[in-house]
């Protein structure tokens, strides 16, 4: 709530990096050919919702990524959760979000007729109209998120034939899979799904750990899933929706450049932090594009496109397949920056 306050627009950005991975999910499931899957469902494995009990590693929560892993290569079976149940353990009130939404367009459209009029706007006043903005913007990109979920759904291995056989029969056993049999004992620092995906890179995982301040508890594998990851993989309408809400939160702030103010002193503090305020979210939609545009080679898209088109497909096919990759090595270098160089907790 603090944070909310003092910085909405780093809440709107967990959110739209949440909103983005659940679109993500979507994609995946569908194409995978399980179209049951719901952006409520996403949130929900993103959440932790979903639990993994093993033999050998303990019980420990799945993201979406993790699970659509497991399902894909059928060491689970699909979950038979129905999008109903996800939002029964929801503890949100539609009412009370009803009530939220009329008051905070109340203030709004309040400020905007106040402007038309040419009356008055108090800076505490624009200020609650710049973290209004965000407020918005983030209920909806969390409009499918189930809320404060206590009660996760309980997943297993699915059982596999073994390969030795009874002594008195030939009959062929069964035994429940291994975790570690089923990554190959790749090392990991979270879950044993990390080479899957790592749950990061966010704050509590990788940049609190780095200044010595951790706050997850040191339990390996991990029992639930931090809500502060950092958006590594927006794209579209979700990208586009950030960027214009954080723009919009700078430009509310600059919009008091000549609002009255006690002394001179508070009017050159107020339009000096409207500018770095600016200034920094413009810097940093500016770097973030050509970043986002190098990692997800748009460029080289862009350069086929103008130049040899049929070859288009056969590109956006390899990118795809090499994206996981290198998602994985962004994160683990980012987790190398707080860990030993060691392979990884043993179970």
């Amino acid at each position: 709530m603090l944070l909310a306050i003092l910085a909405p627009e780093i809440v709107l950005t967990y959110a739209a990096g949440q909103w983005s991975r659940a679109r993500h999910s979507l994609r995946d499931f569908h194409q995978a050919g399980y179209t049951q899957w719901t952006m409520r469902m996403a949130f929900f494995a993103d959440m932790g919702g979903f639990v993994l009990e093993t033999s050998d590693c303990g019980t420990f929560p799945l993201n979406a990524k993790q699970l659509h892993w497991l399902i894909v290569n059928k060491h689970v079976e699909y979950p038979e959760t129905r999008v109903e149940e996800i939002w029964d353990k929801s503890k949100q009130d539609r009412l009370a979000r009803l009530i939220t939404a009329f008051q905070v367009s109340y203030t709004i459209l309040q400020a905007i007729g106040r402007a038309v009029q040419h009356l008055s706007i108090t800076i505490l006043e624009l200020n609650t109209l710049g973290i209004v903005v965000c407020s918005l913007m983030t209920a909806f990109a969390w409009l499918h998120k189930p809320a404060d979920v206590r009660t996760p759904v309980r997943l297993g291995l699915v059982q596999s034939p073994s390969s030795t056989a009874d002594c008195n029969n030939d009959h062929t056993q069964k035994r429940t899979s291994s975790i570690l049999e089923i990554t190959k004992h790749q090392p990991w620092k979270t879950t044993p799904l990390d080479f899957i995906d790592e749950n990061g890179p966010g704050w509590s995982i990788n940049v609190q750990p780095f200044m010595k301040i951790p706050v997850i508890p040191p339990e390996r594998p991990i029992q639930y899933i931090p809500n502060d990851r950092f958006p590594m993989n927006l794209y579209g309408c979700q990208e586009y929706l950030l960027c214009f809400a954080t723009m919009l939160f700078t430009a509310v702030h600059v919009a008091g450049w000549n609002f009255s103010f006690p002394t001179d002193m508070e009017k050159i503090l107020w339009r000096v932090s409207s500018l770095v305020l600016f200034g920094v979210t413009a810097a940093f939609w500016l770097l973030e594009t050509v970043a986002s545009w190098v990692r997800l080679k748009r460029w080289e898209w862009i350069w086929l496109w103008l130049t040899d088109r049929g070859a288009l497909p056969e590109y956006v096919k390899r990118r795809d397949e090499e994206w996981p990759v290198r998602m994985r090595k962004i994160n683990g270098s980012l987790q190398s920056c707080h860990s030993p160089g060691s392979s990884g907790p043993s179970p």
